[in-house]
């Protein structure tokens, strides 16, 4: 195991469950992923949004705002990300004018999807332009998107998918040490 250290110690991951149900394949993906990253030498957080929702998620934020890294997993509905996740979204605010926080700016994050078929991958693409030019980090490509086949019956992942759910934890540590690393990456301001 390699250390992911920076000038303040091991960094921190925060995987966001957006799923609906939370212990089905989705989960399994995360906890992969989470796998990898703590392999990477991260310290890591699962935060289920199913939680949070009640409070205007003001657990769930902190959370994303401490780490270096974030992991947004959900399963694809109607070709999308959940509206669990879309509902958090909208409570992240992103330094735009009246804003006082940007807890996603200038991080290294990493999409993590599930589906029904392996067509419905393009599902990842509206949530990583979202990240990407509405809240300003660094999203990591290509997304993982794993669908039905990537699945035991008892919702436990393939070796080929746990493997891949591993490489991208490790990869996303890679990815969140260089912004961490970059003087420039955190001061790149939201498109709009």
């Amino acid at each position: 195991m390699k250390s992911a250290e920076h000038a303040d110690g091991v960094l921190k991951v925060a995987a966001v469950l957006a799923s609906p149900h939370g212990s089905g394949s989705t989960a399994a993906a995360v906890n992969a992923v989470v796998e990898g990253c703590r392999d990477a030498g991260a310290v890591c957080t699962l935060v289920d949004l199913r939680d949070g929702a009640a409070d205007g998620f003001a657990a769930a934020v902190n959370a994303v705002e401490e780490a270096d890294a974030v992991v947004f997993a959900s399963p694809t509905y109607r070709a999308t990300h959940t509206s669990l996740l879309a509902s958090f979204l909208e409570h992240i605010e992103r330094g735009a004018k009246f804003e006082t926080r940007a807890p996603l700016q200038g991080k290294a994050t990493a999409v993590v999807m599930t589906g029904a078929a392996a067509e419905h991958f393009l599902a990842t693409e509206r949530l990583r332009a979202t990240l990407a030019s509405f809240y300003a980090v660094q999203v990591l490509s290509p997304s993982l998107f794993l669908p039905q086949t990537a699945f035991g019956p008892d919702k436990s992942l393939t070796a080929e998918a746990a493997e891949a759910g591993v490489l991208h934890g490790r990869a996303l540590i890679d990815l969140a040490a260089a912004c961490r690393a970059s003087k420039n990456i955190a001061l790149l301001k939201p498109l709009v």
